[in-house]
């Protein structure tokens, strides 16, 4: 998927806008600081107001798309020949697991870690952490992105098929 700078920022507006439906639903409010005590969220603001790390973290999630789907025997095909397939429970957990990978490399390439308690200005993160060990809430996060997915490529033009076996 090959996207203009235009629809770039246009596909991860979106898929932040994704991101906080999920925490709205969820009872979380904006919030200086992400407190899950208080459920209040720091990202809880328009695209343009997150400090650039977090625009591109956005744009990142977009990019990986055609990866992540690539792993599942999933493509990208223009929207002319239909709608999206259904993905299965199980590709959407693989896919769910694949994003966070995608996003602990990308926080882990920033100089984050691993700590109990997340901190921004220090640069640790509580989910820098395996798939596995990430509680089902925090596993949730990433379930709700993927679960756009269809959503979000549509907006650009195309449809997610299975790519032809041989």
């Amino acid at each position: 998927m090959s996207l203009s700078d235009e629809r770039l920022e246009r596909l991860a507006q979106a898929a932040h806008e994704l991101f906080c439906a999920d925490l709205r639903v969820r009872g979380y409010r904006f919030g200086p600081t992400t407190d899950e005590s208080l459920r209040t969220h720091s990202a809880l603001r328009p695209f343009r107001e997150l400090p650039p790390d977090e625009q591109e973290q956005n744009r990142d999630t977009v990019r990986e798309i055609p990866a992540k789907l690539a792993a599942l025997g999933l493509r990208l095909a223009s929207a002319d020949g239909g709608a999206s397939v259904t993905l299965s429970p199980e590709e959407l957990e693989r896919l769910a697991e694949l994003e966070h990978e995608r996003w602990v490399r990308a926080k882990e390439a920033a100089g984050w870690r691993y700590g109990p308690r997340t901190d921004k200005a220090a640069r640790l993160h509580h989910n820098l952490v395996p798939w596995a060990d990430l509680s089902e809430a925090d596993q949730e996060k990433d379930r709700v992105m993927v679960r756009g997915i269809p959503e979000l490529v549509a907006l650009a033009g195309y449809r997610v098929e299975r790519a032809a076996t041989a």
